[in-house]
Parts: structure tokens; sequence; C-alpha cells
């Protein structure tokens, strides 16, 4: 569901209109924010975390007894041996032969095929059927209508040497949870649609009170550029994917490369995703059989006036008509004319009539049960549903899941036997909003927050070779030893290796410079923000959380050309990332399951969330500096020392329960191990707050959460970067408050687990 195209700080961003590169894995996935050592801007600073080396031959994996070395690895030579690229290829055929979008019967179909899968490998399965509020087009058209009357076409061109660019079985281009209706009206051009660039146009005395808003895709997540419409008064938003983003501008375009080319669309869902994913109908509550539903027009989360998507071939037939003054700097896209904001010169009309009401999605479970402590969990997700095909997104995700799964049941085969549970979740209905991952996650509350140990998710696992990973920083030593651990089947060496280096050459290009002190490069996690299924386990439950995938140019996200085609030509020719997809999924969820101390570690988290606390203080400076009206107030002077003191007692005392945690696996002390692990486990959930951010109270981490402006996009310190962008300097100031109080909270919880 999600892409950010850079989360280099300072760069652009581009992709809360497709799947976050973080999860794909580009060249600068984790901004500095997430790497830099942490050294307070007030001058705290908190001493660097261990940073884990590809372990020497011999050496156990990180939080496994010597004694249990031997047995784990014969049963991960038994795994990473068994994925193969011919088997990938198959699973990918096969779950990409038709459309499958959720609440269709080809959807079920597929989950069906899935669970016949699992069984097929001797697991435990389970299908578990809810009844949500989803929407199919009934009828769509959308038409310019001065300075002349033509039909816009609303599906792709077919490619005859591509079958599954055929429209047999697609629906038209259509908004999920997008609403019905008419409109007609004038065009404005609005940039990105973010809530800056619709405050640059009434900055130059341009509404689009009672016209129709055209912005493009890019920079947040296309709903909220439906919700800042709504919110000026638009009557209806058509938004289009520029080729400056993702077209000829970003390389060759499809059938001949892997871009965007004029005629696809980007489909898509407009839930106001930052502000509660989920069924609309049941907000915060399982979509069980009985449920209390709201009425679409009692829902909080979808918009109220009509939105369409739009390929940039149609989308030249209205801006080349658009009459007003010249776009502002920064707004030019890519096609070969200068653009204008209009109002005058271009109208359009649109209909948009949907089949809306509860329809049934249904989520797939697979199970290897632990033998020694059965009732934890390690929980592998992905999702199934597509708006076309969907071979990247998600069904790369989905063979290599598969494929994860019959590997790791040859090892249990072998003799493997993993102290905790591993689940094997196939999410329904992740496109219109996370709906099914949401929905199990409310109705299973209570027994994930007691059993759960971590949440592991792929989405798109395959667009190229470049390996990009966001988490909690507690699982970075576990992610950077897996990754030394797993063959880069092109370049040599392990997947790692390339990954380390664009981190480090994506932190020395950006890095901040500082003349007072010297800054030393530490691996981070990406920051998680929201846009796939780890969302409920991290927002909302307080489950430790990381997402992963392979990534390379592409320029098909969510269009008709997302196939198989796609893939066999452009993303992973020979099947080979997509192998070694599968053997990174394991390895984490094999060492996760059978650690005898689990391999989660905390001091990561402290100079993460040190240098994240520096960012913010930064973008205080920069924001202090820039010139200001007359009228404007100076902003507020950021006090984050509240803060920086709890970060620096909780820094002391995760490496305090870090080295209590080798401790133990020195001395293979089982009775102390099993404390430990419940204190670490339940780490995650003393970072919840009861009553949630405000104004999105679901929302229960105070440390990381997806910007309320950004939708995909993470802000960690959520509630200080809202204050913060606001300039509310009371709301900031209790934000202090609640962040040191869940810090405090944690510090006392690891101080104790030290003690023991």
């Amino acid at each position: 569901m999600r892409r950010i195209r850079n989360l280099a700080r300072g760069s652009t961003c581009l992709g809360c209109s497709r799947k976050c590169r973080s999860l794909l894995g580009q060249a600068a996935l984790v901004s500095p924010a997430t790497t830099l050592l942490a050294v307070s801007l007030l001058g705290a600073s908190l001493a660097p975390s261990r940073v884990v080396a590809s372990a020497p031959e011999g050496t156990p994996p990180l939080g496994f007894f010597a004694r249990s070395a031997a047995a784990q690895s014969a049963a991960e030579k038994v795994f990473l041996g068994t994925p193969t690229a011919t088997q990938m290829r198959r699973w990918l055929m096969q779950l990409t032969e038709e459309p499958h979008v959720a609440g269709t019967p080809q959807e079920k179909k597929v989950a069906e095929y899935v669970r016949d899968r699992f069984e097929s490998f001797g697991l435990e399965t389970e299908m578990v059927r809810y009844e949500v509020f989803l929407n199919h087009p009934e009828s769509v058209s959308l038409s310019l209508i001065t300075p002349r009357e033509e039909p816009l076409a609303l599906m792709e061109d077919f490619l005859p040497e591509d079958k599954d660019s055929s429209a047999d079985g697609m629906f038209p281009a259509f908004h999920g949870y997008g609403a019905s209706g008419e409109a007609e009206g004038q065009v404005v051009y609005a940039n990105y649609g973010t809530a800056a660039d619709f405050e640059r146009l009434e900055g130059m005395g341009i509404s689009v009170a009672g016209r129709i808003a055209l912005v493009r895709y890019g920079q947040v997540f296309r709903g909220l550029k439906v919700r800042e419409a709504e919110k000026r008064g638009a009557i209806g938003v058509v938004i289009y994917s520029d080729p400056a983003d993702d077209g000829y501008m970003r390389g060759d375009v499809y059938p001949d490369g892997p871009m965007r080319p004029p005629s696809a669309i980007q489909r898509g869902s407009v839930q106001y995703l930052s502000i509660q994913p989920g069924d609309p109908s049941t907000p915060g509550w399982p979509a069980r059989e009985g449920a209390k539903r709201l009425t679409r027009d009692e829902m909080k989360t979808v918009p109220q006036i009509p939105s369409l998507p739009i390929a940039y071939r149609e989308a030249e037939k209205i801006l080349r008509e658009m009459g007003g003054e010249n776009v502002p700097d920064g707004w030019q896209g890519g096609l070969p004319f200068a653009y204008h904001v209009g109002p005058g010169g271009a109208a359009v009309r649109m209909s948009v009539t949907m089949d809306e009401g509860q329809k049934e999605i249904w989520n797939v479970f697979a199970r290897i049960p632990g033998t020694g402590d059965p009732a934890h969990e390690i929980i592998l997700g992905n999702h199934r549903d597509a708006w076309n095909h969907g071979a990247v997104d998600p069904n790369s995700g989905t063979a290599a899941m598969l494929e994860t799964a019959r590997a790791m049941a040859k090892a249990v085969e072998a003799g493997w036997q993993p102290e905790r549970s591993i689940v094997f979740a196939s999410w329904d209905a992740e496109e219109y909003g996370l709906v099914g991952s949401v929905e199990w996650g409310e109705d299973r509350a209570e027994h994930l927050q007691a059993h759960a140990i971590a949440y592991l998710n792929l989405d798109s696992a395959v667009t190229g070779g470049n390996l990009g990973v966001g988490g909690v920083p507690s699982l970075r030593d576990l992610t950077r030893e897996v990754a030394a651990a797993v063959p880069d089947p092109v370049r040599g060496g392990m997947v790692g290796d390339d990954w380390e280096r664009r981190l480090h050459q994506a932190w020395a290009s950006q890095a901040p410079v500082d003349l007072d002190r010297k800054e030393a490069f530490e691996l981070q996690l990406g920051a998680l923000g929201s846009g796939s299924d780890y969302t409920v386990f991290l927002d909302h439950l307080g489950v430790a959380s990381l997402s992963f995938g392979f990534g390379g140019p592409y320029g098909v996200y969510h269009s008709m050309y997302d196939n198989f085609r796609w893939v066999e030509r452009f993303g992973d020719p020979q099947f080979v990332y997509h192998v070694a997809a599968a053997r990174f999924y394991g390895l984490l969820a094999m060492r996760l399951a059978a650690a005898d101390v689990l391999p989660l570690r905390i001091a990561p988290y402290a100079s993460a969330l040190s240098a994240e606390l520096d960012n913010l203080r930064r973008d205080a400076i920069r924001k202090s500096r820039m010139p200001r009206g007359a009228a404007e107030a100076a902003p507020f002077v950021l006090d984050a020392r509240p803060v920086i003191a709890a970060l620096s007692a909780f820094g002391d005392a995760a490496r305090a329960a870090d080295a209590r945690a080798e401790a133990i696996v020195e001395a293979e002390d089982g009775a102390a191990a099993a404390a430990i692990n419940e204190s670490l486990r339940t780490l995650e959930q003393a970072f919840l707050a009861s009553d949630g951010l405000p104004d999105r109270p679901w929302f229960k981490h105070l440390l990381y959460a997806p910007g309320t402006t950004t939708g995909y996009a993470p802000w960690p310190f959520p509630e200080l970067r809202e204050a913060f962008e606001s300039s509310d300097a009371e709301a900031f100031a209790i934000g202090v408050e609640r962040v040191v109080a869940v810090l405090e909270q944690a510090t006392r919880q690891l101080r104790a687990a030290a003690a023991r």
C-alpha cells in the first residue's frame, strides 16, 4: 500500500502515493535522524550502543546458548537450502492469474489457494471471516467540458505483448472509500495537494471552494489530499501521476522499461489513514458479526466528496487548457509545457456511483506450534488483496511468504523444534486501509498483548535488489545479524553488505555538520509510519514490529501493469531476490522463535530516539531563523530538556539490561532467561498511552506514529512533532510530560530486568 521515495531528511518525498521504499530498499532508505549517533543539541549525550558485526564462524546467533547453537545451525541450513527461484516463479504466476480486489469472489479464491498451500506443507490452518465496509465502482466517468467536450479515459491501454493488460476482470479507475457523487466545475491545480500547497494557493488569492482540485500523486498519502481539498470547500478531486515523479523523466516506461507509461493509473484508498485505519464502520472495535456499525455519514475517516485517479496522458488534456497564473517554483511537473494554477480555461465533469456496504473478507493463518513455550508467538504477515493482478504489490510478498513457510516446514520435518510458535498471517483488504489486519488485531488485542513477541511484515517484497528495512530499534541487532547471513545472489557477499554501504553513503551525504563535535555513523532501521499491516501491531498494541523488502525502479504501482510480465522483465527476472526475501524473512522468525534469550536489544532504541530528538531541535532552530512577516509571532522555544534527561536515564538502563541479557546467555541460565524475556517482550507496551495521541486516540504509541499530514511517513515523537508543526507551545509542554512518563516507565522496567 505504501511507498516513500526518499526518507533522507531534506529530500522531496514523492512516495506517499506508493509503497514505502523503506520496504522496497532504495538507496536512501533511512533519514539521518535515524542513523546519527545520539548527541543532543542541548549538550547531553548518549553513548553509542553495541554495533553487531557478522558473527564469526561458530559463534552462536544473538540470544542463543552455546548448547543450543548446533541444532539451530543445522535447522537453518535446511531452511536456507529449500527456497528455489523456480518455485517462487510458480507461486507468483498462480497468485496473479487474475485481478483480486478485496471483497470479490476472485480474492476469496486467492485466499483459498494460500490456505491450500499452507495445508500442503503440513501446517495447521485457519480462515477467519469479517464483514467490513468496502466499495466497488458501479459507474465512473470524467470528462473535460471546457473548452471542449472530451471524455477522459479511466482504464489503461491494452498492450499486445502483455496479456494481463486486458481489461478483463478489472474495475475501472476508482478510489477505495471514495464517495459517490457528481461534480462539475472549474479546475484548480494544487501541486501535490498538501496542506502547504493549499495554503500557498490561498496566499495567491485562489480558492478551491466550489471547484475541482487537480493534484498529483506524491509527498503525502492520497487520502489526505482529498481531506485537505474537502476542508477548503472543493466539490471534487482528481489525482494523477506526473511523469516527473514516476514516468518518463525517471526512466524508460513500460513495456520497454520499468516506469509508468502514459495511460497507467494509480488506484488506491482515500481513507484518512493517519487518523485511524481499519473498517471505518467499526472504528476501534472488531467487525464481528452483529457488531455496531456506523453509517457512511457517521464515518469520520472517509471523504464526503467524489474523487478519481487518472493517468498523466489524460491529465495533460486538462493541464494544457488551464488559465490563471503560472505555477509557483517547485510546482512544475514533467509534461512539456508550462503549468498554470487556474481557475479558468479548463472545467471538468465527474460522476461516481459506488456499490458500497458490508462485504466479506478473509484472513488466512498457518501455525507452527512451539515445543517449549507455545503460547508466545512470532507473527509473519503479508496481504494478498490487490487493486489489479498485484504481482509486486503485494504478491511478490505472498510468494516469498509461501516459500518461507514451505522451507520452515522442511526444517521442522528435519527435527527443528522452535521454542515459541510461529504464525503466518495472510491479510485481506489491506489496500482499503489495513482492514484485515486491523480487525484481527482489535479482535485479538488482549491475546496479542499477552503473547505476541514480534510482528514481521512483508508487503511488496521485490522490485529490485536493494534491501531496505524499517522497524523498531530493538530489532536492529537481530536484523543486521540476519542480513549478514543471507547471500546476495547478484553482487556476491551478503545482502547486508550493500544495505549497510548505502545507508552509510546516505548518512555521509546528508548528515548535518556541527563544528563543535564529531558525529559518527550508527546504523539504525528506518522508522515505521503507516501504510502496511504492521500498523495495528506497533501503534495500537505495542508489539515490536519490522517491515522489509528488496527495491529498485518501480513505476507501475497500483496500475494494471503491476503484473507477472513486469516482474519477470524488470523486477526480478531470475526470481533470485524473491529467494533472498524468503531466506531473510525466515531467519528473522526462526531466531526469534528459538533463541534462549529473545534477540531484542534496547540500547539502539536510546540512540535512535536521541537522534530523532536532535533532529526535531534542528528543525526548530531552522524555523526560528526563517524570515517572518510583521503579523507573525516568533516561534516558541522548543524546550526538550526533560526528554533529554529521560532519554539519558533510559539509555543507561537499556545498556544495563542488554549487558544482563548477554550475561544470561554466557551463563546459559534458563530460569533467568525466562524472566528477562518477558521484560524484553513487553517493553514496547511501556511506550503506549491508554488515551492515545491527541485527536487520534487509536494511535497509542508515543514514540512512533504516522504524521497527521503525511499519512505514510513517520513522525518520531508524534505528539511533539505535531505541536511543533502547529507552533503550539502548550501542546508541546503537555507532550513532553507524556513522553517523559512513558520513558520513565520503560526505564523502571529495564532496571528491574537488569537487577534480576
